[in-house]
C-alpha cells in the first residue's frame, strides 16, 4: 500500500482504520505500507513500514517482490510503480481520491494528467459523488468507480466519572450552560465577552471554562473576581454554585466530564488561533455537544470543514459572533440539530472504511484466483 506524500499527513488517521481492519479480518495477510517519514501512523501488528520508493526502487520491489495487491491512497499517480505493477501482473487501485483535494482553484485531479495510467486502475473508490464526473471524463470506465465516502470511525467517547456526572447534571439542570475547551489566555478576554453578551438573553448562564494552561487558574479566578465575576475554580469549590457565572475547570483529565454537562462547546484556540495543543472537534461531537469554532481551525482543518459542510458546527469570528450563537444554542432544538448531524459525519466514516475494507478484500481475492487459476 502506498500514501501520496502531500496527503499522507492529513489522511494518516483514516488510513490507520482501514489497515487495522483489514488486519482484523484477515490477519494472515502481511501489509507493506509505504510512507514519508514525517508521517507518523499506528500500524497493526506485523505490518511492515517502508519508505517511499523512488522509480528505480519501485521497479526493483515490483521485480523482486511484488505484492499480490497494489492499493494508492489519496490522489497520486506513480508512474513508475504502476508500470512496474503491469509488467508483474499486479493489479493495482486507488482509494480515497478526491477531486475536493485540490488545493485552491485547480481543476479536479490535475495531477491525473495520464489517462493510460488511470485505465491500468482495476478499481478507484472516490471520496465524495462529485468526484466520479471528471475522472469519467478523463477516460476511467463507470463500473470501475465507486463511491466509498469519507474516512474515518467514531473516536473513542473521552471517559469521565458517572457519580460526578451525575451530580453536576442535577446542580446545573435548570441553567443554560456552554463550556470553553482548552482556550489559551490570548483567547479568556473574548470568551468572558461572549458570556456577558449571552447573559443579556439568559441572566443565569453558566460558562464552565478550561484554561489551555491549567495552572493559571487560580490567579485568573481572583482578577476576574475582581472585575465583579461570580468565579469557582473546580480545585478549590468542587462545584459551581447557584450564583456562579463562571467555573474554572483546571482538571485536564475531566474533558469527558464537561462535554457531557454542556450542551454547547466553544474549541479553544480556534478564534485568534496560537493554541499549543488545540483539541478536536470530534471529542464533543462524540458526547453530544454542539460545536462552535472560530477561523483558526489548524491543525484540525479537516475535521471542521466536514462539521461545516454538513451543517454539523457553527463558525464565529468574534466575542460579539460567539455570544450570539451561545445564546441561539441555548435553544436546545437548535443546539440539538448541530450535535445530531456532528454524530452523523464521524459515524459515515466508520460506514465509509468498512466499504472501503471491503472494496480492497474483493480485489485482493480476485487477483488470488486469477494467479492460482
Amino acid at each position: 500500500m502506498r500514501l501520496g506524500a502531500e496527503e499522507a499527513a492529513e489522511r494518516a488517521t483514516a488510513t490507520a482504520v482501514v489497515l487495522d481492519r483489514l488486519s482484523r479480518l484477515r490477519p494472515e495477510l502481511r501489509l507493506r505500507v509505504a510512507l514519508p517519514e514525517t508521517v507518523e501512523i499506528a500500524l497493526p501488528e506485523g505490518s511492515d513500514r517502508i519508505a517511499l520508493p523512488d522509480d528505480a526502487e519501485a521497479r526493483a520491489m515490483m521485480r523482486s517482490a511484488p505484492p499480490e495487491l497494489l492499493v494508492l491512497f489519496g490522489n497520486e499517480l506513480p508512474k513508475a510503480l504502476i508500470e512496474a505493477a503491469g509488467r508483474a501482473r499486479r493489479p493495482v487501485m486507488m482509494v480515497d481520491a478526491s477531486a475536493g483535494a485540490a488545493p485552491g482553484h485547480r481543476p479536479p485531479f490535475r495531477r491525473f494528467g495520464q489517462p493510460a495510467l488511470l485505465r491500468r486502475l482495476e478499481r478507484v473508490l472516490v471520496r465524495e459523488q462529485a468526484s466520479i464526473a471528471p475522472l469519467l471524463q478523463l477516460g476511467v470506465e463507470l463500473e470501475r468507480l465507486k463511491l466509498g465516502g469519507m474516512l474515518g470511525q467514531p473516536p473513542e467517547p473521552l471517559r469521565c466519572s458517572e457519580a460526578e456526572r451525575v451530580s453536576l447534571a442535577a446542580l446545573t439542570r435548570t441553567r443554560p450552560v456552554w463550556f470553553g475547551a482548552s482556550v489559551p489566555p490570548g483567547e479568556i478576554e473574548a470568551l468572558v465577552a461572549a458570556q456577558e453578551r449571552a447573559q443579556r438573553h439568559a441572566h443565569r448562564m453558566l460558562l464552565i471554562l478550561a484554561p489551555e494552561i491549567p495552572e493559571t487558574a487560580a490567579e485568573l479566578a481572583a482578577e476576574l473576581s475582581e472585575r465583579g465575576h461570580a468565579v469557582a475554580c473546580r480545585s478549590v469549590e468542587g462545584e459551581p454554585g447557584e450564583e456562579t457565572e463562571i467555573f474554572l475547570a483546571d482538571d485536564p483529565g475531566e474533558y469527558g466530564l464537561w462535554y457531557r454537562i454542556a450542551p454547547v462547546s466553544y474549541m479553544g484556540g480556534t478564534l485568534n488561533g496560537g493554541s499549543a495543543a488545540p483539541r478536536g472537534p470530534f471529542e464533543p461531537a462524540a458526547l453530544g455537544s454542539a460545536i462552535l469554532h472560530g477561523p483558526q481551525t489548524a491543525p484540525h482543518g479537516a475535521d471542521f470543514a466536514r462539521l461545516d459542510e454538513a451543517r454539523a458546527a457553527r463558525a464565529i469570528h468574534d466575542a460579539i459572533s460567539l455570544g450570539e450563537a451561545v445564546a441561539d444554542l441555548m435553544s436546545p432544538d437548535r443546539a440539538a440539530v448541530l450535535a445530531h448531524n456532528a454524530w452523523a459525519v464521524i459515524s459515515d466514516g466508520a460506514a465509509a472504511a468498512e466499504t472501503v475494507v471491503a472494496a480492497i478484500l474483493r480485489e485482493y481475492d480476485a487477483a488470488r484466483r486469477r494467479k492460482d487459476a
